[in-house]
C-alpha cells in the first residue's frame, strides 16, 4: 500500500532526518560505520545513507531494481537476512514492522545481524494515532480487525486492512533487548534541524514534547543493543591479586613499577610510541605500563574495571601525560578517532565473548585511521590441551608431580573466562573492521628451570615450528584500523 504522501522528495526528507538524528548520538563522521536498511523498497533511502557511510546494505522482501551506485541491494526477507551475526553496526528500520503480523521475528533478526553496542533508527506507527498514515482514515487503527475492514470497504479505500501498528508500551516490550532513546522530544523541540515534515514545524518545550511521546502518530527511536553484563564483577579483582598474583607483580614490588616483565616490555616495543602521540591502555592495572608510555612521550589514558587497581595506580608518580579513569572496556567514555594506540594486555581472557567483541568494536570507533590495537593474552589453549601434559609427563619422570589442570596451580584462575587459541582470536578479528595479525610468541625466559640444558630445550620449544603451536603459551595480536 504506498502512501498518499510517498514521493521522492519526501523520501529525501526521511533520509535527511535519519542522517541528522544518528549524527546527533554518532557524531558527525559515520565513514567508519557499517549501515543495513531494512525494507529498503526502491533504494532511495539506501542510496543517500550510501554516501556518508563506510558500507551500506538494503533488503527488501520485494525485488529491487535501483539504478543507483553506492549501495548493495538484496531482495530479502527481514526476518531472515543473509548476513553473519554482529555484522552491522547501524541498522535503519523505517516504516516496517507495522507490515508484519508478528514483528518478534524481525526484531530478532535486526538483533542478530547488529553488534553489540550497535544502535538502530526507528520509526513506524502508533495505534493510537488520530489518522491512520496508510490509508488516511481517522482512528482506523483503534479498530479490531473485523471493524477495520468494513471501515475500508465503506470508504472504498480497500478490503482488507493488513497494518499492524503497536502502541508505545507495545513497542517498548517489543525492543526489550535495546535501550530506548526516544526522539520525540528533540524533533518537536527543534523539528527545522530534523526536517519534520511541514504540517508538524512547531516548536514545542521539551518539557511538553516528553509528555507527548506516547500520543506521537509516529515513533523516531533510536535504540542501543544492550551491551552485554559483565561476567566478572569488579570485587573479584583485589588488591591481593594485583600484588600476589597478577604476571609482573614482583618487579612492581621491587621497582615500584621502574622495571616491567618481558610480557610488557614487548608490547612497548611493538607499539614503537613516539612523543604526543595518544595511547589508551584498557586493563591498566598496576598502571606500570601506562607510566613507560608518558615516559616515551605520549599522552596516555590508563582504564581499568576494577577500583584496587586504580588504587594502586594512583600511587604512581605523577605527570601530566598520564591519567587513570575507572571505566568499562565495552563501554569505552571516549569519542571516535581519539587514540593512535590502545593496549590490550592480558584483558581478554577475562571477558566473555560477546565482551570481547563489543570491546574490539569500541577499540575501532575510538582508534584514528591508521591506528592499532595491540594484544597479549595468555594461556593458549593448545598448550593447555596439548604441550602441557606432555611436559607433565615429563616432568613426572624427572620426579616432579604436576597437577593434572594447570590452572589449578594458580590462585586466582577463576577470573579466565575466555582462554584463547590463535584461530579463536581471529575468528573473533574476523567480525570487525580490523586487519589483523596474530601469532606466537613466548616472553618467558624458563630462569626458574636450573638445568641449563633442559632451560634450553624449553626455550627452543616454544620458539619454533610447528613445537611452538603446542608448547608457547603466549598469544599476540596486532589489529590496524585502515587508513579508509
Amino acid at each position: 500500500m504506498k502512501r498518499p504522501n510517498d514521493t521522492a522528495a519526501t523520501r529525501e526528507r526521511k533520509a535527511s532526518k535519519i542522517l541528522a538524528i544518528l549524527r546527533d548520538f554518532l557524531g558527525d563522521d559515520l565513514t567508519g560505520l557499517t549501515c543495513l536498511d531494512v525494507g529498503s523498497r526502491d533504494g532511495a533511502i539506501t542510496h543517500a545513507l550510501a554516501a556518508h557511510f563506510g558500507f551500506v546494505a538494503g533488503i527488501d522482501i520485494n525485488a529491487l531494481t535501483s539504478p543507483r551506485p553506492f549501495a548493495s541491494l538484496a531482495q530479502a526477507d527481514g526476518k531472515k537476512s543473509p548476513f553473519p551475526n554482529h555484522f552491522f553496526d547501524v541498522v535503519i528500520c523505517a516504516q516496517v514492522y507495522e507490515h508484519e503480523e508478528s514483528p518478534a521475528a524481525l526484531i530478532e533478526e535486526i538483533h542478530r545481524v547488529l553488534k553489540p553496542g550497535g544502535m538502530v533508527f526507528f520509526s513506524g506507527p502508533n495505534r493510537w494515532a488520530v489518522s491512520e498514515e496508510h490509508y488516511q482514515l481517522p482512528l482506523l487503527s483503534w479498530l479490531p480487525q473485523w471493524l477495520a475492514n468494513h471501515y475500508l470497504r465503506i470508504t472504498r479505500r480497500g478490503r482488507i486492512y493488513d497494518i499492524y501498528p503497536l502502541s508505545y508500551r507495545q513497542l517498548k516490550k517489543l525492543w526489550r533487548g535495546f535501550e530506548i532513546h526516544d526522539c520525540a522530544a528533540h524533533l518537536l523541540s527543534d523539528p527545522q534541524h530534523f526536517f519534520v515534515d511541514e504540517h508538524l514545524r512547531i516548536g514545542l518545550p521539551r518539557w511538553l514534547a516528553g509528555l507527548l511521546k506516547p500520543l506521537v502518530p509516529n515513533f523516531n527511536w533510536v535504540l542501543v543493543k544492550s551491551a552485554p553484563k559483565n561476567t566478572v564483577p569488579e570485587t573479584a579483582y583485589t588488591q591481593e591479586y594485583y600484588l600476589t598474583e597478577c604476571d609482573g607483580y614482583e618487579e612492581f614490588a621491587s621497582s615500584s613499577g621502574e622495571s616491567l616483565p618481558r610480557r610488557l616490555r614487548r608490547p612497548l616495543e611493538i607499539a614503537d610510541i613516539q612523543p604526543d602521540q595518544h595511547i589508551l591502555d584498557i586493563g591498566c592495572g598496576r598502571g606500570e605500563l601506562a607510566m613507560h608510555c608518558a615516559r616515551k612521550g605520549g599522552q596516555v589514558w590508563g582504564l581499568d574495571y576494577a577500583p584496587a587497581a586504580l588504587g594502586l595506580a594512583a600511587k604512581l608518580p605523577k605527570t601530566e601525560k598520564m591519567a587513570f579513569q575507572q571505566a568499562n572496556a565495552t563501554r569505552l567514555p571516549f569519542a571516535g578517532k581519539s587514540f593512535d594506540t590502545i593496549l590490550m594486555l592480558d584483558i581478554i581472557e577475562h571477558l566473555s565473548q560477546d565482551e570481547l567483541l563489543t570491546t574490539l568494536n569500541q577499540a575501532w570507533h575510538a582508534l584514528k585511521p591508521g591506528g592499532r590495537v595491540i594484544i597479549h593474552t595468555m594461556p593458549s589453549l593448545w598448550y593447555y590441551r596439548f604441550g602441557y601434559p606432555l611436559y607433565r609427563m615429563v616432568q613426572r619422570l624427572r620426579g616432579q608431580a604436576l597437577p593434572k589442570n594447570p590452572r589449578s596451580r594458580w590462585r586466582f584462575a577463576h577470573l579466565h573466562i575466555n582462554e584463547q587459541t590463535p584461530l579463536k582470536l581471529r575468528k573473533t578479528f574476523l567480525k570487525t573492521q580490523f586487519l589483523p595479525k596474530i601469532w606466537l610468541e613466548s616472553t618467558q625466559d624458563y630462569s626458574s628451570e636450573s638445568n641449563p640444558f633442559a632451560r634450553r630445550i624449553m626455550q627452543g620449544l616454544t620458539r619454533l615450528p610447528p613445537f611452538k603451536w603446542v608448547f608457547c603459551n603466549e598469544i599476540f595480536a596486532v589489529g590496524t584500523k585502515p587508513l579508509r
